[in-house]
């Protein structure tokens, strides 16, 4: 008996505040046969506004930032344009709205308006753009036994992006991709914060990129 309550509480010792471990789940969904690396460093890059559902909202700054600096530091030889310099050119050119009215009809369709990526193309000076979509954001408590605590609890933490590379010079859609990261957390886990998972979701997306 001794020895058993002196195993338990070496056990909550070792747990207690111990900080959650968040695993990269990144993988690529497509990509066209000529895509390759050599297509992004000679095209360049840019990076669309992030699409979020309204109860998603507050997380589209961050992940978006954590986005422009896995980017810049995993790719630095590529001609990157990050989401605000993308929205200032599109701005000067006049052509904000007509991109989110052909998003709003991409997201309906699926049909991308080549004539209009084109534009956007000319407009941003690169021949490849970055659209970004937040899948999931959110927590799953499941309640399970232990033998050491009885009734117990176990989170599930998972933020997820889908990712297109869309070509402005043909329209087509030359790579897709997933960027997750997910951890499971017992009920004396520490856990860690939404930014840390945006971290390792975007720099797992990147890394995935040819």
């Amino acid at each position: 008996m001794f020895r058993h309550c002196l195993f338990v509480m070496v056990v909550c010792t070792l747990l207690i505040g111990c900080a959650v471990t968040i695993k990269d789940l990144s993988k690529i969904r497509y990509m066209k046969e000529e895509f390759g690396p050599d297509s992004l460093k000679s095209g360049g890059i840019a990076l669309l506004p992030l699409v979020v559902r309204i109860e998603q909202e507050g997380y589209r700054r961050p992940f978006t930032e954590a986005l422009n600096r896995a980017v810049q530091s995993l790719r630095p030889e590529l001609k990157f344009l990050k989401y605000e310099e993308t929205m200032s050119l599109l701005s000067e050119r006049g052509i904000v709205g007509k991109y989110q009215s052909a998003i709003l009809k991409y997201r309906e369709t699926a049909i991308i308006d080549k004539e209009l990526l084109r534009e956007i193309g000319e407009a941003l000076g690169v021949r490849y753009v970055l659209f970004v979509t937040l899948e999931e954001v959110g927590k799953v408590t499941e309640v399970y036994y232990s033998f050491l605590w009885g009734p117990t609890t176990r989170t599930t933490t998972k933020v997820s992006a889908f990712a297109q590379i869309w070509d402005c010079s043909t329209g087509d859609i030359v790579w897709e991709g997933l960027g997750t990261a997910q951890s499971k957390a017992g009920a004396l886990t520490t856990e860690k914060e939404y930014e840390e998972y945006c971290r390792i979701a975007t720099r797992g997306l990147v890394r995935k990129l040819p």
